[in-house]
């Protein structure tokens, strides 16, 4: 129900997605929530052996689950609109990455290198960006109000400008 909306990272994605002006539907919400709960799980699963593994890498980890924690919180309850919210994460995966310092984890949460379906997904989320940039540009002013996000530290201030 929230794949056609949310990014998802696999190739699938559209500068729809990061244009996005709309909030959740209540039904998308409790979706949401019903996935970040099962999503919760696993991420413990693979932190528990990260924090066994390779403990200079936890710390990263750690930033990374609190920032996807603050994009979840402010979209499960409407606060921002889902372009923004994707565009967020996708900083937040881009954070992630260069905080590393070995790379990107595999499944087991051990260091592993750059695939090159990995380079070509990153190839392609930043010429959506680019894509969504260029539609916004091209777009006259809004009417609904426009949503501002800064990050602070991993706290995610976010305002509406009326």
């Amino acid at each position: 129900m929230i794949a056609g909306r949310l990014w998802m990272g696999d190739g699938t994605d559209t500068a729809a997605k990061l244009l996005d002006p709309y909030p959740l539907t209540p039904a998308e919400r409790a979706a949401l929530v019903q996935v970040h709960a099962k999503a919760v799980q696993c991420r413990d699963i693979i932190m528990a052996r990260v924090d066994k593994n390779d403990v200079g890498q936890s710390a990263y980890l750690q930033d990374y689950v609190q920032r996807s924690d603050e994009i979840f919180n402010k979209l499960a309850t409407g606060e921002i609109p889902v372009g923004m919210a994707n565009k967020l994460s996708i900083e937040s995966d881009r954070k992630l990455e260069t905080a590393l310092p070995s790379g990107r984890l595999n499944d087991d949460g051990h260091a592993a290198g750059v695939r090159a379906e990995d380079a070509k997904r990153e190839q392609a989320t930043e010429a959506l960006l680019e894509q969504s940039r260029q539609i916004a540009a091209a777009q006259p002013e809004p009417r609904m109000p426009t949503t501002y996000c800064n990050w602070l530290g991993n706290t995610l201030n976010c305002a509406s400008l009326r």
